[in-house]
């Protein structure tokens, strides 16, 4: 097929690689540009460091002036209450405003697309009414599984309405919002199967997360040290309950059997509540690091006690990489074809995933199997150019499709 012409609207620039939806967007479009003409839109100061990276790598940048993000504050509660009374999520309306939308005008006025990309869900309100060209989103999570799951673990009662009311906006926006478009991509056959459930007219294609190989190489364990390590964005509500969950639920359990044992949270931005859990001993909280390899590389075994998620663990595609025991909740691995016992332990209550973690640290042999078997997993399935072939596919395909040929 000959080169399209397509147009990303995303609510960042996915740089630096910090985050999992950065790694798993930047890399995919990145491996997108080699087979065609990326614009991408989202929301930046003009000239940052971002929209000059993209401008450098071949992707046609067009920053909005940045979205207010804060997370808190009297202006932050003001918009919660205000979208009580929308028939949209909170989600969806935050990410809506007239700047976005004049850009995005603007662009399809001036240029030829073939087609558009949502990169995220929440931005198909963009492409509601668009006629001409084919549209597709990029579900990295079905939204409404992640607020459910919030819903079930929230003790605070004002707090779970709330998240109950917004439940059911994103469940209602999800019902919509995929017969808008002509194409869906989803992280995991489950997910694929939940959007296909809706009753859209297309096939909706998995594309799974990846991992670059070559960066993510074993090393030895430089630290003789007894540690466990969790890396992921610590500003993500998912990653700051698996965090509270561990160090309250499990690590007491650990701690009588490894009194020396430390462990590690590896990732941007903590809430005050994360920071607190340090006052625990043997946690350490780290904050934004340039690297995460040194920590996986050194960590005894890398722990993913996630209880709120959805989609598939780019930090578990990263951890067996390096070759690393991995002890992870059945939600911590869903979408990943991993086994139990042969790519990672799973372990879904507090004393089974304490009794886990022992079972690594007391077997050595068991470890380096479970990092080999990894190892081989990713080199063989989740390789990011492997990935982005089969999403250029998929593109070509919904583009495609309808034509006479």
């Amino acid at each position: 097929m000959e080169t399209m012409r397509i147009l990303v609207l995303d609510e960042e620039f996915p740089w630096p690689l910090n985050t999992g939806k950065r790694i798993r967007t930047y890399n995919l479009i990145r491996e997108l540009s080699t087979y065609h003409q990326i614009t991408y839109l989202a929301y930046a100061e003009p000239e940052c460091a971002a929209e000059k990276h993209f401008a450098e790598v071949g992707l046609d940048p067009i920053a909005v002036p940045l979205l207010d993000r804060a997370a808190r504050g009297p202006i932050f509660y003001w918009r919660l209450g205000m979208n009580l009374f929308s028939e949209y999520p909170f989600i969806v309306t935050s990410h809506q405003t007239r700047r976005y939308q004049h850009a995005f005008g603007k662009l399809l006025a001036g240029s030829s697309f073939d087609l558009i990309i949502c990169e995220w869900t929440p931005y198909a309100l963009y492409v509601k009414d668009i006629l001409g060209p084919k549209k597709v989103i990029v579900a990295h999570n079905i939204e409404s599984a992640i607020w459910r799951r919030y819903e079930e673990n929230e003790t605070n009662p004002a707090r779970r309405w709330y998240i109950a009311k917004q439940r059911q906006k994103v469940e209602a926006f999800e019902r919509v919002c995929f017969g808008w478009v002509d194409g869906a991509t989803a992280v995991s056959t489950l997910e694929a199967e939940t959007i296909a459930d809706l009753g859209v007219r297309y096939p909706v294609e998995v594309i799974d997360n990846g991992v670059d190989v070559e960066y993510f190489a074993p090393c030895p364990k430089f630290d003789s040290s007894l540690s466990l390590v969790f890396t992921g964005s610590m500003d993500w509500r998912p990653n700051q309950d698996a965090a509270r969950y561990f160090v309250s639920e499990v690590w007491p359990l650990v701690l009588e059997r490894f009194p020396d044992a430390s462990v590690l949270w590896v990732g941007r931005d903590p809430s005050p509540e994360v920071l607190d859990l340090q006052k625990t001993r043997g946690v350490v909280i780290t904050g934004t690091v340039d690297d995460v390899r040194p920590y996986i590389g050194n960590a005894t075994v890398y722990i993913v006690p996630l209880r709120i998620g959805g989609g598939s663990r780019l930090k578990i595609l990263e951890a067996m990489a390096m070759k690393k025991a991995i002890v992870s909740t059945t939600v911590g691995a869903e979408g990943l074809k991993v086994t139990d016992g042969q790519h990672v332990l799973l372990a879904d209550t507090p004393a089974e995933f304490a009794d886990a973690i022992q079972r690594c640290i007391n077997d050595p042999a068991l470890c380096a199997r479970l990092g080999e078997q990894g190892r081989v997993l990713v080199e063989e399935q989740y390789r990011w150019e492997q990935l982005g072939r089969r999403f250029s596919d998929y593109l070509e395909s919904v583009v495609m499709s309808g034509k006479t040929r």
